[in-house]
């Protein structure tokens, strides 16, 4: 396993590789934020430093091309995909995106998530054990409830 220093985007964020069965798995934070942004070259959105941001991208992308990675974002949900189905990066064949006239837009679900933690706040299980009853609303929580799992407050949550 190996703990790489990824400057550029915030001060501290890193990335994770871990080796096994002949595949490298790249879990990071932030050095782009959908997959897209790694095959076209295009450094994160948001950064404290831009230089360092491209320096750390190019590093990313040279290990990419040196060996067969999974590439584990955070922010897209080909994250977990590459992760499930073992996807290795190819970065001169991107693979096909959905145009964005073709995407399914679905109604919220009601429930929220925790940002921090991942927790979802279930209206319709409420949270028994610290005094909320089923089918609270989550805009009807008590100003001062807490994430079960990780105690921020509610301003930490998003619609699911």
């Amino acid at each position: 396993m190996h703990f790489i220093k990824a400057k550029g985007h915030t001060n501290g964020n890193s990335l994770v590789i871990v080796e096994k069965d002949g595949l490298f798995y790249m879990l990071h934070g932030d050095i782009t934020y959908i997959d897209e942004a790694l095959y076209e070259n295009k450094i994160s959105i948001v950064y404290d430093d831009k230089e360092e941001a491209r320096k750390t991208l190019d590093r990313v992308r040279e290990f990419i091309s040196k060996h067969p990675t999974v590439y584990c974002g955070t922010h897209t949900p080909q994250g977990y995909e590459n992760l499930e189905g073992k996807k290795v990066i190819d970065l001169n064949n991107p693979p096909e995106t959905i145009p964005v006239g073709e995407i399914v837009f679905k109604t919220a679900s009601g429930k929220y998530v925790c940002s921090i933690c991942g927790y979802v706040y279930d209206p319709a299980i409420g949270d028994v054990e610290n005094g909320i009853p089923a089918g609270t609303k989550f805009e009807d929580l008590p100003d001062d409830w807490h994430c079960p799992r990780c105690r921020q407050g509610k301003d930490k949550f998003n619609k699911a």
